[in-house]
């Protein structure tokens, strides 16, 4: 069967025109600030909208209704073609930005991973930092879509347990789908306004602002200045970004609920009230570690290892101070939390708690039956049985990730990187987190000093992360090519 790549390459122009006004917004901001790259994004802006509108008019009135393969495609095309899009100002602007660091650059905001191949963030152009703060908001707002839309309805990686209606086809699923987006959208925006309020009212300038709570409620974690949120040296910032950075790494239909009044729902959420208790128990282990081993003040210490803890888990990679120096056994324990992850339906990477509570009760359940041979036990999640093809496509998703991890730190490693960097680089490029381990990668460092092919090789890595791996290995099967 050959695959209709009509009504693919149609969505694909629609969703590349809509990045044509964010363009102008940062336009906007660096001719409100006298910085000439304005006309770089006006020129790109007019060059995205215009190709947009042409892939979209040669496709106009293909069939919309998306087969299986046509979803595979449309996933794994999208978030190339939106990357590519979004490099495109970086790479034209005034800063000799080569095309290989737009790219990392690019894919690292999109997919809300927030590593970066940039220096001297503080003094940049504002529009630059703008457009760096919207890859990551759009990029979670993509997420965030995919998670409760499409990869339910590719059933891969455990997601069919979330298969809603909305995930179905037909008339009745589209008007569906379209309100929960809406939703979606509507709490997204709220939260990120929100945001951007409290930090005002801290003292904080409208840039900072608004690229900070873009980058906290996605989870994306670029900041407008090279030492991150260290910078501000502000309790209060911190406080409304880890409220930010859990809010976004929560599940959204879940929030909608509790946007319209529904907060208890936070607390019998079976996968909230599992990953809120995994923060607790890493922040306490952590913390008794340090209080036992330094003289710092115990509540600073409690303090900056929950907002860096709650960083590394929800994959937004903010750094409040460089982690990697508490001694090796902090420094163990962040190596470990890398591949964790957010909940299913958030901005998040990683492997999510809900696959991580699975696997648990997997666990769990072996060991009872190794006590009671005959004891019939099965695996639930909230008020549902998990069948075994649920549990089956969850432990195949964990062992291709951990696959992933071996093979390209190998390859990382041929480019001349030691082990560390390489492992804790593609770790979280996987899981979409930001800093890695070590003083190049870790959170003291960047991605500037990686040889090129070793940022190509992290930029598919965070692309596979972020499509759930599976996506991108089915495309790349000779047998979905098959006719």
């Amino acid at each position: 069967m050959v695959i209709d790549f009509r009504p693919v390459l149609f969505i694909i122009g629609v969703l590349t025109s809509t990045f044509g006004p964010l363009l102008l917004l940062c336009a906007l901001v660096d001719l409100a600030a006298g910085n000439p790259d304005w006309q770089t994004f006006v020129i790109t802006a007019m060059l995205v909208m215009g190709c947009g509108v042409l892939l979209s008019v040669a496709h106009w009135g293909a069939p919309l209704k998306l087969s299986l393969r046509q979803g595979f495609m449309l996933t794994v095309l999208s978030w190339v073609a939106l990357s590519l899009v979004g490099a495109l100002p970086l790479y034209f602007s005034d800063y000799g930005i080569s095309f290989t660091d737009a790219v990392f650059e690019s894919v690292s905001g999109i997919t809300t991973t927030g590593s970066t191949v940039l220096v001297g963030l503080d003094d940049m152009a504002p529009g630059l930092l703008m457009w760096r703060g919207l890859l990551n908001w759009v990029g979670g707002l993509g997420v965030i879509a995919m998670g409760i839309i499409l990869l339910p309805f590719l059933r891969i990686s455990g997601m069919q347990l979330f298969k809603m209606e909305s995930s179905d086809v037909g008339n009745k699923a589209t008007a569906r789908i379209v309100d929960m987006v809406r939703q979606i959208a509507f709490v997204y925006v709220g939260f990120t306004a929100a945001s951007v309020m409290l930090l005002l009212l801290g003292g904080v300038s409208f840039l900072d602002a608004v690229v900070h709570s873009f980058a906290a409620i996605a989870t994306g974690g670029f900041s407008t200045h090279d030492a991150s949120i260290g910078w501000f040296q502000s309790y209060y910032v911190e406080a409304v970004l880890v409220t930010g950075m859990l809010i976004g790494s929560l599940t959204f239909p879940l929030m909608i609920q509790v946007f319209h009044g529904r907060p208890r729902l936070l607390f019998t959420d079976e996968q909230t009230v599992f990953y809120l208790k995994l923060i607790a128990f890493v922040v306490f282990v952590v913390s008794f570690w340090r209080i036992a081993s330094t003289d710092e003040e115990p509540l600073a210490i409690i303090w900056s290892s929950l907002f860096n803890i709650v960083s590394v888990i929800s994959t937004t990679g903010f750094v409040s101070e460089d982690y990697v120096s508490w001694g090796a056994f902090p420094e163990t324990v962040f190596i470990m939390i890398t591949l964790f992850g957010g909940c299913t339906g958030s901005t998040s990477g990683g492997l999510k708690a809900f696959r991580l509570l699975i696997l648990l009760k997997v666990m769990h359940n072996q060991l009872l039956t190794r006590l009671q041979p005959h004891r019939v036990v099965r695996v639930t999640y909230g008020d549902r049985v998990v069948d075994d093809e649920v549990i089956r496509s969850i432990s195949a998703f964990v062992w291709m990730t951990l696959f992933a991890v071996g093979v390209f730190t190998v390859l990382l490693s041929s480019t001349g990187l030691d082990f560390v960097t390489s492992l804790s680089s593609v770790m979280q490029a996987i899981a979409n987190v930001g800093p890695g381990i070590g003083p190049v990668v870790g959170p003291a460092g960047n991605f500037s000093s990686l040889p090129d092919l070793a940022k190509w090789v992290l930029s598919f890595c965070m692309l596979l992360g972020r499509l759930e791996i599976v996506v991108v290995i089915v495309v790349l099967l000779p047998s979905y090519w098959d006719r």
